[in-house]
């Protein structure tokens, strides 16, 4: 165990998070180490250069990897600057003095302060690598009310536009793949008008030959154009879903959507998006400029025939458009009965083991037949239009050829066309009717891809907890807790479930939160972890409100054990480290003796590696309840949340978890919400809440001898 704790330590020393904590510090954009970090994907493992750039950027810093490869080739103007040496990862350098032989550093994994080297050592010490660090004029936060302008979907054409040098290229190639398809029928026509009648052999194999570089020309193209098809689409992809995923974490609750099933089905859309904007899209609209060059070359060479494709294609728009106009209906009706299937499938999956219980199969049965017989008999009549639109168009485009045929003949037979001529005009028929065809299946895809983008929107218009402001930074909260003149209630709710909470809980208290269920309890908890904003008044934490204090630093100091123990996939150690990565094995072994977890890992081989399902399956709920009340001492919290913590536990575990609690609070503040007496032993103060409204406050002794009180708390 030592050893391992002594290599969990070791790791705690990230130098460049280290050195962008005291960038932030001295650019005055104060911040904590665990926000500086939050929504990046480090997880038990330390920051690159890649997140380095992302968490500068979040606090008005922007960073650039440049090479020098001299120290003294690092300009004086952009100091502080990160550089990477051999010895050390990475360090700060303040200042440096050739003449004097002087360089001044910060580097993490000596000191907190600043250190002398000879610049000769610095020197030989550098590898040639910076990150180049200035604050920017953020204009937006000071300004945003009055200048901003809503810019929906934003974040869809923001990152479309980012792919610009693939689109470019994409089009460029299209354009030569386009030039090169009047190779052929050119060839062709010349074979059949003017190699056959007058022999010349010799002429057609130089024509062959330039055909054959035409189509090796062609096949590479195809294949580069193709790549950064890919190449757009796969970053577009990694992007977006970033966003959207980001996005996702860091959504209000009181923002998020009430069916998870709806919510999910949602952000799947984001494929038919995507294949929509960076697939056949970009080539059917590069291909429909060529459209009028085919034409013009088919009456060029065949006169009238260019009006057999003319018509072919109003033809093939006009259906195409009519047949949009009835799936227009069918494709919503499609999305939405989607959602509810996926709704009914998310509920039967999370919760299958209270179906059985309660003998629930036949409703949720019930319940997904209808969704999928309404899917399916919408999605039916929309793939039936589809289907129709599509062979209604290939029909057509074989009919025009037939159509050039039958006209060319009767053309030729008056001397004013040749046979090599009716073919060419042929082959630039279909090439020409072929952009209609996929401009139809657009026009077939759009409605849906519309809907997508729509509900994709939204979610992405849905407020946040982190927005675009500078918050307090306050990474060290002692405990005092005021609510001052607290209403609340929740969205597309037309009544409060606080009305008026006035209350104070000083640094050290210990109180529990008594009441009928719906009187507002879990409700007073949640707005402390800034989880629902008041709806009126405010909720201060040391005195301030905690509207204005950096999300991740208040919820670091608080340990919350909700009433409903979740668990992720993944270890008892991963699951009790969620919030804390790089907590010592010390930490985690003594804050799962204090939970219990470490009584009931005894009789597991794994130990603190034993792999839990998801929801942590496979755990009883007792075990489940002791892993989050692990999870939430493990950073020794300066506020405990407890709502009821032993809820799923016997009376020997809780009297033995009430014992060892009582054990190790001395200075956090503490909150218990309860339902039993036995918890009361912790506390000092009691607040009792009746329908929103605090009804007792004070002594337990003092509240309990209050009839009313007692009544409330009697359920």
């Amino acid at each position: 165990m030592e050893d391992k704790t002594v290599n969990q330590n070791e790791r705690r020393v990230d130098s460049l998070l280290e050195n962008l904590f005291f960038l932030s510090k001295y650019y005055q954009r104060n911040s904590s180490k665990d926000s500086l970090i939050d929504g990046l994907s480090i997880f038990n493992e330390v920051m690159n250069v890649n997140n380095f750039i992302k968490a500068s950027k979040k606090i008005g810093l922007i960073s650039k990897f440049v090479t020098r490869e001299k120290i003294e080739d690092i300009s004086k103007y952009t100091l502080p600057t990160v550089i990477f040496t051999n010895k050390y990862e990475s360090m700060v350098l303040l200042d440096y003095d050739i003449e004097n032989n002087i360089s001044k550093v910060i580097i993490p994994e000596l000191s907190d302060g600043e250190i002398e080297l000879p610049f000769e050592e610095l020197e030989s010490l550098y590898v040639g690598k910076v990150i180049i660090i200035k604050p920017v004029y953020n204009f937006e936060n000071r300004a945003s009310k009055m200048l901003s302008i809503t810019e929906p979907k934003k974040w869809f054409w923001g990152t479309m536009k980012r792919n610009k040098e693939f689109y470019t290229r994409i089009i460029v190639a299209s354009i030569f793949i386009n030039i090169f398809v009047l190779a052929l029928p050119l060839f062709i026509m010349n074979v059949y008008d003017r190699i056959l009648p007058n022999n010349a052999i010799e002429s057609l194999w130089a024509l062959a030959i330039g055909v054959f570089v035409v189509m090796i020309f062609d096949f590479a193209l195809k294949s580069i154009r193709a790549y950064y098809i890919g190449m757009a689409s796969k970053r577009a992809d990694i992007v977006m879903s970033n966003k959207i995923f980001d996005h996702i974490l860091n959504l209000r609750l009181d923002s998020k959507p009430a069916s998870t099933g709806m919510f999910v089905n949602r952000l799947h859309s984001f494929e038919a998006i995507r294949e929509f904007f960076t697939t056949a899209t970009i080539t059917a609209l590069v291909d429909v400029p060529f459209v009028f060059i085919f034409v013009a070359i088919i009456f060029y060479i065949g006169g009238p025939l260019g009006w057999i494709p003319v018509l072919t294609i109003i033809l093939s728009l006009l259906f195409s458009y009519f047949m949009q106009t009835k799936t227009k209906n069918l494709v919503a009706s499609t999305i939405k009965e989607e959602q509810l299937k996926q709704t009914s499938l998310n509920e039967t999956v999370t919760g299958l083991e209270i179906i059985k219980s309660v003998r629930g199969q036949n409703r949720m049965k019930t319940h997904f037949d209808k969704s999928l017989g309404q899917t399916a008999y919408f999605g039916e009549k929309a793939q039936l239009l589809t289907q129709v639109a599509s062979n209604f168009t290939d029909f057509l485009s074989k009919f025009s050829n037939v159509a050039i045929i039958v006209f060319g003949v009767y053309i030729a037979t008056s001397g004013d066309m040749t046979m090599g001529a009716i073919v060419a005009a042929m082959m630039l028929n279909r090439r020409a009717v072929a952009p209609a065809s996929k401009i139809v299946t657009l026009v077939i895809k759009y409605d849906r891809t519309v809907v997508a983008l729509k509900n994709l929107d939204e979610i992405m218009q849905m407020d946040v907890e982190k927005e675009n402001k500078v918050y307090l930074s306050r990474p060290e909260l002692k405990g005092d807790i005021e609510f001052k003149d607290v209403s609340f209630s929740y969205k597309n709710h037309n009544y409060e479930v606080l009305k008026s909470i006035n209350l104070k809980i000083k640094q050290g208290e210990k109180v529990a939160i008594l009441g009928k269920i719906g009187s507002g309890k879990s409700t007073l908890i949640k707005l402390i972890q800034n989880l629902y904003v008041p709806t009126k008044g405010s909720v201060l934490i040391d005195n301030t409100d905690v509207r204005q204090i950096d999300p991740v630093d208040l919820r670091k100091a608080i340990g919350v054990v909700p009433q409903e123990p979740f668990l992720f996939m993944g270890s008892v150690k991963d699951n009790i480290t969620i919030g804390d990565p790089f907590a010592t094995d010390e930490e985690i072994l003594n804050a799962s003796k204090i939970s219990g977890v470490h009584d009931f890992l005894g009789k597991h081989e794994s130990g603190y590696d034993f792999i839990v399902g998801e929801r942590g399956e496979g755990l009883s709920g007792g075990e489940r309840q002791a892993i989050t009340l692990a999870r939430a001492l493990v950073g020794n919290p300066h506020f405990m949340i407890l709502d009821e913590p032993t809820n799923s536990m016997d009376k020997q575990t809780e009297k033995a978890f009430i014992k060892r609690l009582n054990s190790i609070l001395s200075n956090q503040t503490v909150i218990v919400v309860t339902h039993k007496f036995s918890l009361l032993s912790i506390v000092d103060r009691v607040i009792v809440l009746d329908d929103g409204k605090i009804i007792a406050d004070g002594p337990k002794d003092k509240v309990f001898g209050n009839n009313k009180a007692v009544k409330s708390q009697d359920e």
